[in-house]
């Protein structure tokens, strides 16, 4: 009877069988068909083996799974075969069905789909842009001068560069001046068109997203602090240009604010518009987590200039002059944080 009452109580938790379930009970309480993704609603045993007689490791709530298939070994109640090849309960008490991790509808939502670019792909380049294509062009022409913003020098520039290569003189970049310079046409709009990879899927949870982000934003580590660029990790991005990507491969997608848009005049301070924006819940500084936003304000002015992501253990990746860097949370650089922003909840 104390054998019985065990097995009984082990078929509850999901960690066991009593032996093969009536057709309405499989029905009933078992997932007979492919759920797709599931969410574990309790803790259960992952096991190496349908008929579950290996365990191989325990998961709590709130863990997520890609399931290939349903398995029933004869005698058993059904399990769900993963992905990654181990199996755990089928038993719709412990397990549901979802269509992936989500974050609650009044944040951003993330996306399972490549984000596509937000704004026109291979923009002119004029007076006041910054970014990429800018910090190119003042280099080729000789105007650079350690903040890459499009100077009334670099117009000059480029009036001169298109009357001696006989282009319709506009002191602006177009297409057709980008290629005369010596730059390839297909850079005109790869630099614009970048929107980092998605690194995480449905069916994994909020660590792997935040993984996700924050691999990304290593990928830039050691680059050039560059105003008003958020590109390829080939290139530097300023700090809120470096947050833009690392949230584009973490699934979110911030639009209007853009990577695109980052490089327009004014926008180089898109870490205030980052900070603004309701669709991020704000937290406590004695709350932060990793992942998390971290917003910096300017001394004596309070306005925000200054953004970076949380790693934890008080150290943040960021773009700050004269590159992005993993540093302490505070610095004799900036130390006056504003807030935190949860990306993912």
């Amino acid at each position: 009877m104390k054998k019985q009452w065990l097995m009984r109580l082990l078929v509850a938790l999901g960690l066991g069988s009593l032996g093969a379930a009536t057709p309405a009970q499989a029905a009933s309480n078992y997932y007979t068909t492919n759920p797709g993704i599931i969410r574990v609603k309790k803790t259960v045993a992952y096991y190496k083996d349908a008929a579950k007689t290996k365990h191989d490791s325990t998961v709590k709530v709130g863990h997520y799974a890609k399931i290939s298939k349903v398995v029933t070994v004869k005698g058993h109640a059904p399990v769900l075969k993963t992905n990654t090849g181990k199996y755990v309960t089928a038993n719709k008490a412990f397990v549901a069905k979802t269509s992936g991790y989500q974050n609650p509808k009044a944040y951003y939502q993330v996306n399972y789909t490549q984000i596509k670019p937000y704004g026109k792909v291979g923009y002119t380049v004029k007076r006041n842009y910054e970014g990429i294509k800018t910090w190119k062009i003042m280099r080729r022409l000789g105007t650079a001068n350690g903040y890459n913003k499009y100077n009334q020098a670099t117009y000059n520039a480029v009036r001169n560069f298109q009357k001696n290569h006989h282009l319709k003189v506009t002191g602006n970049v177009n297409e057709k001046t980008w290629v005369k310079l010596g730059f390839s046409k297909s850079s005109w709009t790869s630099i614009d068109a970048y929107v980092a990879p998605l690194g995480a899927h449905a069916w994994n949870g909020r660590t792997e997203h935040i993984n996700a982000m924050i691999k990304q934003a290593y990928q830039y580590k050691g680059n050039p602090y560059l105003v008003g660029s958020s590109s390829k990790p080939i290139y530097g991005t300023d700090c809120s240009g470096l947050v833009m990507q690392a949230l584009y491969a973490g699934g979110i997608n911030p639009a209007p604010i853009s990577s695109i848009h980052h490089a327009y005049p004014g926008n180089e301070w898109n870490s205030r518009n980052l900070w603004a924006s309701k669709k991020f819940k704000h937290v406590a500084y004695s709350n932060r987590q990793r992942g998390d936003l971290v917003f910096y304000y300017q001394p004596g002015t309070h306005v925000i200039w200054h953004v970076a992501i949380y790693l934890g253990g008080n150290k943040v990746i960021e773009s700050w002059p004269p590159r992005i860097m993993v540093q302490p949370i505070k610095n004799g650089q900036r130390s006056n944080v504003a807030g935190i922003a949860r990306v993912f909840n």
